[in-house]
């Protein structure tokens, strides 16, 4: 079945040119209106499953409410059609619970047909950065923004060289994330300023941001209430869950503060699998010692070739004891260089000489 590609600018800007209403009834019935709007039921609209913005609290609640009290829901609520009859709210979350707190029992909406799942989602995630704007929200919210439509574009196909760039390069981004003008990914990454357009920040911070999103609940909230920042939440971005839940417990028991450098070390701990409750508190102390690193590389292996094993070796001498003389005469040798101290390999093959011609 072929892609439909959808216009989600289209549809927002038939969505934001209704006309604007002046007043709601209080009908539970479908008013058909001129402008394409139909009233509907507060009762018949359903929030979208796990919505991603926060609704609104306290006096910003309380201001929407009063406004719509006093000149009605001026910009329709963008809806679609499900199985069950009701309908899904894409945009306008905000004003049906203001409208439904002033009393009103039907809202203007908008209804859009033949969407897929992630035509929805875009629509949502679309619609309310550009009511709300992206970069005044918490810095979680904005994460799981950029992770919900880096996902979708993903499902869809599109983007596939950003989605790569991306996951090749927020290790660079993590162990390099000091500059924010820096141009860490190289001019293979274009296709990132093009999410950058879209809200208006810079490719690297998409990708740090992505990287916040998979820190627990409880570490990404620590990030949105400014305890530690965004650099040190990539760090421990890196940590398995257990881990981070370690690290959450760690600083809620002992007050502790976290930074840049601590976050760093806890990375490198986790890699080098010895990070425990102990280790982190070792690290948050100033006790922390840098994991040592593995034993010396091992020896490349070295063939000797047929040419020179046939002055000593029939062809018949079988290969296992070829390889078991070699290696005593190899330690025989080791022995010699310790008696002989201090020669070089010609002063001792001539002394070794000179004692053998002496014992014949």
């Amino acid at each position: 079945m072929a892609e439909v590609k959808r216009d989600y600018e289209k549809m927002m800007n038939m969505f934001q040119s209704t006309a604007p209403e002046t007043q709601t009834t209080t009908s539970g019935e479908h008013i058909d209106r001129e402008n394409g709007c139909v009233e509907l039921s507060i009762s018949m609209l359903e929030h979208f499953p796990q919505h991603p913005f926060e609704l609104y609290t306290g006096e910003r609640f309380e201001d929407l409410k009063e406004s719509i009290k006093e000149h009605g829901v001026l910009t329709p609520v963008l809806v679609r059609k499900l199985d069950n009859g009701n309908y899904q709210i894409l945009s306008g979350h905000n004003r049906c619970e203001c409208a439904k707190a002033v009393g009103f029992k039907t809202v203007p909406c908008v209804v859009l047909s033949n969407l897929t799942d992630d035509d929805a989602l875009m629509i949502v995630l679309d619609s309310n950065t550009k009511q709300r704007g992206i970069t005044e929200m918490k810095i979680s919210e904005q994460a799981h923004i950029y992770a919900l439509d880096v996902a979708v574009n993903k499902r869809q196909g599109k983007r596939s060289d950003l989605i790569k760039s991306i996951e090749k390069n927020l290790e660079i981004l993590s162990n390099n994330a000091v500059s924010e003008t820096s141009s860490l990914l190289g001019k293979k990454l274009t296709t990132m300023d093009t999410v950058g357009e879209k809200y208006g920040i810079s490719k690297n911070t998409i990708a740090r941001l992505l990287r916040i999103d998979t820190l627990i609940y409880e570490l990404k909230e620590r990030i949105d209430e400014e305890e530690f920042g965004v650099y040190a939440g990539v760090e421990l971005s890196y940590l398995t869950q257990q881990e981070q839940e370690i690290i959450d417990e760690v600083i809620c028991e002992f007050n502790y503060k976290l930074d840049i450098n601590k976050s760093k070390q806890l990375r490198e701990l986790s890699k080098s699998g010895k990070l425990n409750k102990v280790t982190a508190v070792d690290v948050f102390e100033g006790r922390y010692k840098k994991p040592k690193t593995s034993s010396k590389p091992s020896v490349k292996a070295v063939t000797l070739k047929p040419k020179f094993l046939s002055k000593y070796y029939a062809a018949d001498v079988p290969q296992n004891v070829i390889e078991e003389e070699i290696e005593t005469s190899i330690d025989v040798w080791q022995k010699i260089k310790d008696k002989f101290n201090g020669l070089s390999i010609e002063e001792i093959k001539e002394q070794v000489e000179t004692l053998l011609e002496e014992n014949i």
